[in-house]
């Protein structure tokens, strides 16, 4: 029996200009109304996911900045493990010479050195946005993630600098072609979702998950009901071949699989 659903955001409940589709809404309604609980991870800010959650109009937990923070159905922070600060100032050093766009989660804040106008317009949906500063006199402390934005071949000289400097340190993934993240060692959302499970008491094998980046790997290895968006990262694919699959983000993946495959079970 299916107790728990779990969904990544971007490339999975979202369309491609960003939003929760009203049958996407509709059907996660239904599935809280057969008793099953919906959570929400994803590597967006806290603050840019409770907007988005409160669409819904149902209780939901959150897992956020790729599993730094979760907070429970009463919007109350369980759970948050910070970036140290000593890393925190060399991973400024060391990205300062690449050109990318460098963003960072300071507890209620996304911080930018300088716009970034498509960055926004994927917020657009909950209306989150960011604030400029200088990053040279910020403080280093309560800092949840980073992220760099660029095309994927400025992006791969960074990453691999960074793994080579940092890699035992640092949890460090591409989440899709443009997006370079850092967290601390041990965050993942498969982290946060069992710890979730534990205080619950909900098997692993009582979870469904979607996913569709390779942030989202963990995840659903842990859960006994994985399910691929036909958008996933061909990686992605290769790694979870015995994965459901249900359609693109664009078709409403998440929403048809869901009433096809458990609320159909459910109310047969």
């Amino acid at each position: 029996m299916i107790k728990l659903v779990v969904i990544d955001l971007d490339g999975t409940l979202l369309n491609p200009d960003h939003f929760i589709s009203e049958v996407s809404k509709q059907t996660l309604r239904q599935l809280h109304q057969h008793g099953v609980e919906v959570m929400l991870a994803t590597g967006r800010h806290y603050q840019d996911v409770y907007l988005l959650a409160q669409q819904l109009q149902i209780p939901t937990r959150l897992i956020t900045s790729n599993g730094a923070r979760v907070h429970n159905k009463q919007a109350k922070l369980i759970y948050e493990n910070h970036i140290p600060q000593g890393l925190v100032k060399d991973i400024l050093v060391l990205s300062s010479g690449y050109e990318v766009h460098r963003n960072l989660y300071q507890q209620d804040l996304w911080l930018v050195e300088e716009p970034n106008e498509p960055l926004l317009k994927i917020h657009h949906s909950s209306g989150f946005e960011y604030q400029v500063t200088d990053f040279d006199i910020i403080d280093y402390q309560h800092i949840d993630k980073f992220y760099f934005n660029a095309s994927h071949e400025k992006l791969v000289p960074l990453q691999q600098r960074l793994s080579a400097k940092f890699g035992d340190q640092l949890y460090i993934t591409f989440t899709t072609e443009n997006y370079l993240e850092i967290m601390n060692k041990g965050v993942s959302k498969g982290q946060a979702l069992k710890k979730v499970l534990l205080q619950k008491n909900i098997k692993p094998s009582e979870v469904m998950a979607f996913g569709d980046g390779l942030n989202d790997v963990d995840m659903l290895k842990l859960v006994g009901y994985p399910v691929l968006m036909d958008n996933a990262h061909p990686d992605l694919k290769t790694q979870l071949t015995q994965a459901a699959k249900t359609k693109s983000n664009a078709e409403d993946g998440v929403a048809y699989y869901l009433q096809t495959h458990l609320l159909k079970k459910t109310l047969d």
